[in-house]
């Protein structure tokens, strides 16, 4: 006879590794979150009128803040996120190419206002993505949350193609010094290659994010969140 008492499944602990794991990914999200805020604030506060002594102000601070994202490609290939390894390591190695290779090796060309504008359309995406890893960790569900949620995949229409256009902008004053003087010859054939591929990989991750924005609403956890909101209502009204 089967027994009509219900059966209850124990929850499963998460091994030692996986809580090891969600700590450190929960405090580098945190600490990346807070480093890219000070370079944001730092940019937002110099304003127009100082945007030149921005390079000054955060230039290592941002080379050395978009140098541990090198993290992020390790992370990808050993698992411990899923962000895909291609898209990942394309978007961590044209940052780099800007602050090494553009920025580092010609400080001039950051008293353009493109470095102030890349500098701020890239703290905000990551304020945004930072923050949105470390709500999504500890399972928030508020208005915090959703409002984040809602940057996440609505801001990039803007954010994008404005750190991009920065970013083509700075390799372009780059190559033009390097092309005059022999000793960056080589470099300047780089700089010279950089610019035809900009674009296309800028399609690349432009679409790749619209492909993670069509895949949250399909997802369905808008529609979730609706009906949590009405059935909340409804009990309120009741």
């Amino acid at each position: 006879m089967p027994s009509d008492a219900t059966s209850t499944v124990a929850p499963v602990e998460p091994s030692s590794f996986e809580l090891m794991k969600q700590k450190y990914l929960l405090c580098y999200n945190a600490m990346s979150c807070g480093a890219w805020a000070y370079i944001t604030y730092k940019v937002a506060t110099n304003g127009y009128a100082n945007h030149k002594e921005n390079y000054e102000d955060i230039g290592d601070y941002l080379l050395v803040t978009q140098s541990f994202a090198v993290l992020e490609i390790l992370h990808s290939l050993v698992g411990l996120v899923r962000s895909p390894v291609l898209t990942t390591s394309l978007q961590v190695a044209s940052r780099l190419i800007m602050v090494w290779l553009v920025c580092d090796a010609f400080p001039t060309v950051t008293s353009h206002i493109a470095y102030s504008t890349m500098a701020i359309a890239w703290g905000i995406t990551e304020i945004i993505r930072y923050a949105y890893y470390c709500m999504n960790m500890v399972n928030m569900d508020n208005d915090y949350f959703w409002f984040v949620t809602f940057c996440r995949y609505h801001f990039f229409y803007i954010l994008y193609p404005v750190g991009a256009y920065s970013e083509y902008l700075l390799i372009q004053a780059a190559h033009e010094i390097a092309k005059k003087d022999p000793a960056h010859e080589q470099l300047a054939t780089a700089l010279n290659i950089f610019t035809w591929i900009w674009p296309p990989g800028f399609f690349v991750m432009y679409t790749h994010m619209q492909g993670q924005r069509r895949k949250f609403i399909l997802s369905g956890k808008l529609d979730e969140k609706e009906a949590r909101e009405g059935a909340g209502a409804e009990k309120k009204d009741n």
